[in-house]
């Protein structure tokens, strides 16, 4: 089936993403959606396969008649969304966190989404926030070779591969020792095995939702050398002497881990936006950049130790909100 027949209408959420959501965007910033889509049934109980759309040319949105102007946009399907979002991936969660005047599109479906957010938030946010703001803060001077980058991708393809060559073969063991369960009648031993495989099954799972996070981030990156705005990261670091929108992300992580763990709550317009302007307009060296940075690290692990948020989300209820979701669906599109 042609993704882009269907797609539209199974929008539940659409939102403004980058530098239009923090409130760091100028005249000459790329405009970026997100959104989130229930697919139909073949795709969610069928042999058909979705996890995400991504269109260059995006022009469904409101002022594209007046501007002109090509947007990009990323729609997931729900299943790879709440997987994401429920390890508190950064690039995720704003989706649910964005300001209000940011919302292009919002159903019923999308609505429960934005009453449920607060479930993704926890303590892993630590991680997420922390680890992509020390990868910003390694970029500050150079920026990895597109080669590179496609070399990383293609090893996490490769852990990827043999990850789901191991899940497979445990799959299959899991299988073989239910089916030798009499009807009724479970051994010790047996619960044991059960458990144990449940548990391997569960660590490759993890490993690899890891990874594909790990492969966006990179493809993140490899997009950000492909800006269609006036300059481009290298003559950012002749002009200033570093990557100042490495710099401006750098902090704006660090400020939005911290205040998930002190708060829990997520402002994704940034109410320090005229700072995080500051940066990226060369008004600070990368020295004052790096040190506040660090005290920012700091306060990121000291609002770790305090937070009243739990270590893990609550898989019981966002399956529970997932499955209900999916099941309203079915009566809302008959397609």
């Amino acid at each position: 089936m042609d993704v882009t027949k269907w797609i539209k209408d199974r929008i539940i959420l659409k939102v403004y993403r980058g530098s239009h959501s923090y409130g760091t965007n100028h005249e000459n910033s790329d405009i970026d959606f997100g959104g989130i889509c229930i697919p139909p049934k073949e795709y969610i109980i069928g042999f058909e396969n979705f996890e995400q759309y991504e269109c260059k040319d995006y022009i469904d949105y409101p002022g594209y008649k007046e501007g002109n102007n090509k947007a990009e946009a990323t729609i997931f399907g729900l299943h790879k969304f709440i997987n994401l979002a429920s390890n508190c991936n950064p690039n995720i969660i704003e989706h649910l966190f964005t300001d209000s005047k940011h919302i292009v599109n919002c159903n019923e479906f999308g609505k429960i989404l934005l009453d449920n957010r607060n479930l993704f938030l926890t303590k892993r946010a630590k991680h997420t926030f922390g680890g992509y703001a020390y990868s910003q803060l390694k970029r500050l001077t150079n920026k990895l070779p597109v080669d590179e980058l496609k070399q990383r991708i293609k090893n996490l393809n490769e852990h990827k591969r043999q990850y789901n060559i191991y899940l497979t073969k445990l799959n299959y063991k899991l299988e073989i020792v239910k089916n030798n369960i009499d009807i009724g009648y479970i051994t010790d031993n047996d619960a044991e095995k059960i458990i144990e495989l449940n548990n391997e099954i569960n660590d490759y799972e993890s490993r690899i939702i890891s990874i594909d996070q790990e492969i966006d981030k990179v493809k993140e990156e490899m997009g950000r050398g492909q800006h269609k705005h006036i300059g481009s990261h290298k003559n950012l670091i002749e002009q200033y002497g570093f990557d100042v929108k490495h710099g401006l992300h750098l902090i704006r992580l660090l400020f939005m881990g911290i205040e998930i763990l002190e708060t829990g709550h997520l402002s994704v317009l940034r109410p320090e936006r005229e700072y995080l302007l500051e940066i990226r307009n060369g008004k600070y060296t990368l020295e004052q950049v790096k040190s506040h940075a660090e005290k920012l690290f700091i306060q990121l692990d000291e609002a770790y130790d305090k937070s009243k948020l739990s270590h893990f989300p609550d898989r019981k209820k966002i399956n529970d909100l997932l499955c209900d979701m999916i099941l309203q669906s079915f009566d809302k599109y008959k397609n």
